[in-house]
Protein backbone atom coordinates (compact mmCIF):
# COMPACT_ATOMS: atom_id res chain seq x y z
CA UNK A 1 0.00 0.00 0.00
CA UNK A 2 2.55 2.10 1.01
CA UNK A 3 4.80 1.55 -2.46
CA UNK A 4 2.45 3.68 -4.70
CA UNK A 5 2.96 7.01 -5.17
CA UNK A 6 -0.88 9.11 -3.78
CA UNK A 7 -1.77 10.03 -7.21
CA UNK A 8 -2.22 6.50 -7.99
CA UNK A 9 -4.11 6.18 -4.49
CA UNK A 10 -6.64 9.18 -5.80
CA UNK A 11 -6.84 7.58 -9.19
CA UNK A 12 -7.61 3.76 -8.28
CA UNK A 13 -10.01 4.56 -5.39
CA UNK A 14 -11.87 7.29 -7.70
CA UNK A 15 -12.25 4.56 -10.40
CA UNK A 16 -13.47 2.39 -7.51
CA UNK A 17 -15.80 5.22 -6.45
CA UNK A 18 -17.55 5.22 -10.14
CA UNK A 19 -17.63 1.58 -10.04
CA UNK A 20 -19.80 1.26 -6.74
CA UNK A 21 -21.66 4.37 -8.59
CA UNK A 22 -22.76 2.46 -11.28
CA UNK A 23 -23.25 -0.60 -9.21
CA UNK A 24 -26.22 2.03 -7.56
CA UNK A 25 -27.17 3.12 -10.68
CA UNK A 26 -26.26 7.08 -10.31
CA UNK A 27 -26.90 8.46 -13.53
CA UNK A 28 -23.22 9.14 -15.55
CA UNK A 29 -23.52 12.86 -14.79
CA UNK A 30 -22.90 12.68 -11.59
CA UNK A 31 -20.00 9.72 -11.90
CA UNK A 32 -16.70 12.66 -11.67
CA UNK A 33 -18.25 14.08 -8.48
CA UNK A 34 -18.67 10.90 -7.34
CA UNK A 35 -15.05 9.75 -7.94
CA UNK A 36 -13.60 12.93 -7.19
CA UNK A 37 -15.07 12.60 -3.56
CA UNK A 38 -14.35 8.80 -3.19
CA UNK A 39 -10.79 9.69 -4.17
CA UNK A 40 -10.25 12.77 -1.67
CA UNK A 41 -11.75 10.43 0.91
CA UNK A 42 -9.56 7.92 0.65
CA UNK A 43 -6.17 10.15 0.30
CA UNK A 44 -7.26 11.61 3.74
CA UNK A 45 -7.89 8.21 5.09
CA UNK A 46 -4.36 6.90 3.56
CA UNK A 47 -2.25 10.12 5.16
CA UNK A 48 -3.86 10.26 8.23
CA UNK A 49 -2.72 6.31 8.63
CA UNK A 50 0.64 7.37 9.34
CA UNK A 51 -0.42 10.25 11.77
CA UNK A 52 -2.60 8.39 13.84
CA UNK A 53 -2.52 4.92 15.86
CA UNK A 54 -6.19 4.80 16.49
CA UNK A 55 -8.24 3.62 13.38
CA UNK A 56 -11.27 5.39 14.84
CA UNK A 57 -10.07 9.00 14.19
CA UNK A 58 -8.64 8.44 10.40
CA UNK A 59 -11.91 6.31 9.50
CA UNK A 60 -14.19 9.44 11.72
CA UNK A 61 -12.49 11.95 9.72
CA UNK A 62 -11.93 10.82 6.31
CA UNK A 63 -15.50 9.95 6.12
CA UNK A 64 -16.21 13.00 7.96
CA UNK A 65 -15.12 14.43 5.08
CA UNK A 66 -16.61 12.39 2.39
CA UNK A 67 -20.01 13.08 4.03
CA UNK A 68 -19.64 16.74 4.21
CA UNK A 69 -18.59 17.12 0.37
CA UNK A 70 -21.56 15.39 -0.26
CA UNK A 71 -23.80 17.66 1.55
CA UNK A 72 -21.82 20.66 -0.42
CA UNK A 73 -22.56 19.10 -3.52
CA UNK A 74 -25.83 18.05 -2.56
CA UNK A 75 -26.41 21.61 -2.83
CA UNK A 76 -25.00 22.40 -5.89
CA UNK A 77 -26.33 19.75 -7.84
CA UNK A 78 -29.73 19.91 -6.39
CA UNK A 79 -29.79 16.27 -5.87
CA UNK A 80 -30.02 14.44 -2.58
CA UNK A 81 -26.28 13.56 -0.66
CA UNK A 82 -27.00 10.16 -0.67
CA UNK A 83 -25.54 10.23 -4.73
CA UNK A 84 -22.31 10.92 -3.24
CA UNK A 85 -21.82 9.98 0.38
CA UNK A 86 -22.60 6.48 -0.42
CA UNK A 87 -20.31 5.54 -3.04
CA UNK A 88 -17.81 7.68 -1.76
CA UNK A 89 -17.46 5.76 1.53
CA UNK A 90 -17.39 2.40 -0.06
CA UNK A 91 -13.53 2.32 -0.22
CA UNK A 92 -12.90 3.00 3.31
CA UNK A 93 -14.77 -0.36 4.37
CA UNK A 94 -12.31 -2.39 5.76
CA UNK A 95 -13.15 -5.13 3.39
CA UNK A 96 -9.86 -6.38 3.69
CA UNK A 97 -10.02 -6.65 7.56
CA UNK A 98 -13.32 -8.57 7.30
CA UNK A 99 -12.32 -11.31 4.88
CA UNK A 100 -8.74 -11.94 7.20
CA UNK A 101 -11.48 -12.17 10.21
CA UNK A 102 -12.92 -14.69 8.89
CA UNK A 103 -10.35 -16.33 7.27
CA UNK A 104 -8.06 -17.01 10.87
CA UNK A 105 -11.96 -18.27 12.18
CA UNK A 106 -11.63 -20.72 9.63
CA UNK A 107 -8.04 -21.53 10.30
CA UNK A 108 -8.70 -21.31 14.25
CA UNK A 109 -6.16 -18.65 14.29
CA UNK A 110 -8.74 -17.07 16.81
CA UNK A 111 -6.49 -14.63 18.75
CA UNK A 112 -5.67 -12.98 14.83
CA UNK A 113 -8.90 -13.50 13.87
CA UNK A 114 -10.42 -11.20 17.47
CA UNK A 115 -7.39 -8.61 17.01
CA UNK A 116 -8.47 -8.26 13.11
CA UNK A 117 -11.96 -8.17 13.71
CA UNK A 118 -11.96 -5.97 16.49
CA UNK A 119 -9.81 -3.67 14.41
CA UNK A 120 -12.48 -3.67 11.36
CA UNK A 121 -15.73 -3.17 13.57
CA UNK A 122 -13.53 -0.04 15.22
CA UNK A 123 -13.19 1.26 11.72
CA UNK A 124 -16.58 0.47 10.75
CA UNK A 125 -17.84 2.41 13.40
CA UNK A 126 -15.46 5.40 13.00
CA UNK A 127 -16.97 5.89 9.03
CA UNK A 128 -20.36 5.25 10.83
CA UNK A 129 -20.07 8.50 13.21
CA UNK A 130 -17.92 10.45 10.51
CA UNK A 131 -21.69 10.58 8.53
CA UNK A 132 -24.13 10.70 11.54
CA UNK A 133 -22.36 13.64 12.41
CA UNK A 134 -21.48 15.72 9.48
CA UNK A 135 -25.67 14.66 8.42
CA UNK A 136 -26.48 15.81 11.88
CA UNK A 137 -24.45 18.87 11.19
CA UNK A 138 -25.78 20.05 8.12
CA UNK A 139 -29.44 19.49 9.52
CA UNK A 140 -28.68 21.90 12.60
CA UNK A 141 -27.29 23.88 10.26
CA UNK A 142 -30.28 24.27 7.94
CA UNK A 143 -32.24 24.75 11.39
CA UNK A 144 -29.96 27.77 11.95
CA UNK A 145 -30.69 28.73 8.57
CA UNK A 146 -34.44 28.61 9.37
CA UNK A 147 -34.38 30.89 12.84
CA UNK A 148 -32.21 33.68 11.02
CA UNK A 149 -34.70 33.50 8.05
CA UNK A 150 -37.45 34.01 10.32
CA UNK A 151 -36.06 36.56 12.78
CA UNK A 152 -34.71 38.87 10.16
CA UNK A 153 -38.12 38.20 8.35
CA UNK A 154 -36.49 36.97 5.07
CA UNK A 155 -38.20 33.63 4.49
CA UNK A 156 -37.84 33.78 0.37
CA UNK A 157 -33.87 33.04 1.49
CA UNK A 158 -34.73 30.15 4.14
CA UNK A 159 -37.17 28.74 0.85
CA UNK A 160 -34.80 29.43 -1.68
CA UNK A 161 -31.88 27.53 0.48
CA UNK A 162 -34.06 24.34 1.51
CA UNK A 163 -35.27 23.74 -2.33
CA UNK A 164 -31.88 24.02 -3.73
CA UNK A 165 -31.16 21.20 -1.84
CA UNK A 166 -33.88 19.15 -2.48
CA UNK A 167 -34.36 16.89 -5.56
CA UNK A 168 -35.82 18.23 -8.80
CA UNK A 169 -39.51 16.88 -8.37
CA UNK A 170 -42.73 18.79 -7.74
CA UNK A 171 -42.55 19.31 -4.19
CA UNK A 172 -41.40 22.52 -2.37
CA UNK A 173 -40.57 23.69 0.66
CA UNK A 174 -43.30 26.01 1.90
CA UNK A 175 -42.67 28.03 4.99
CA UNK A 176 -46.53 28.66 5.43
CA UNK A 177 -47.84 25.24 4.66
CA UNK A 178 -51.52 26.42 6.53
CA UNK A 179 -52.39 29.72 4.38
CA UNK A 180 -55.37 29.95 2.29
CA UNK A 181 -55.48 27.98 -1.07
CA UNK A 182 -57.70 30.21 -3.64
CA UNK A 183 -59.99 27.83 -5.14
CA UNK A 184 -60.96 29.99 -8.27
CA UNK A 185 -57.55 28.95 -9.75
CA UNK A 186 -58.20 25.37 -9.77
CA UNK A 187 -59.83 24.12 -13.17
CA UNK A 188 -61.37 20.52 -13.56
Amino acid sequence: MADLPIWQHFFFSAIATCGFAVFFNIQKKFLLYDGIVGGIGWIVYYVLTFHYDNPIIYSFISAATVSLLGEILARKLKQPAIIIVIPGILPLIPGIGLYNTIYNILQKNYIVAATTGTRSVIISIGIALGILVMASLSRVFNLYQLKKAITTNDKLKYVAWVNLGKNRTSSRYDINPYRKIDDSSKKE
